[in-house]
């Protein structure tokens, strides 16, 4: 098994994503997997980065800081 990520890294990890059409798309579909799987909608306007880290946050993804 592979040792958690810490929100930072996790959150650079995603935001190197952005930078590309490619990644942007990876990041899109993974916010509506965890939307389908409970993650709540996420409110118009506001980071996908952001609601990925807090839904992965939440459900003890991500390794305490």
């Amino acid at each position: 098994m592979t040792p958690k990520k810490t929100l930072r890294q996790r959150e650079i990890e995603l935001r190197a994503l952005m930078a590309t059409e490619a990644g942007l798309a990876e990041l899109q579909e993974m916010a509506t997997r965890y939307a389908a799987s409970g993650g709540g909608v996420r409110p118009e306007g506001r980071s996908l980065i952001t609601y990925i880290l807090v839904y992965e946050r939440v459900r003890g993804l991500l390794a305490s800081d």
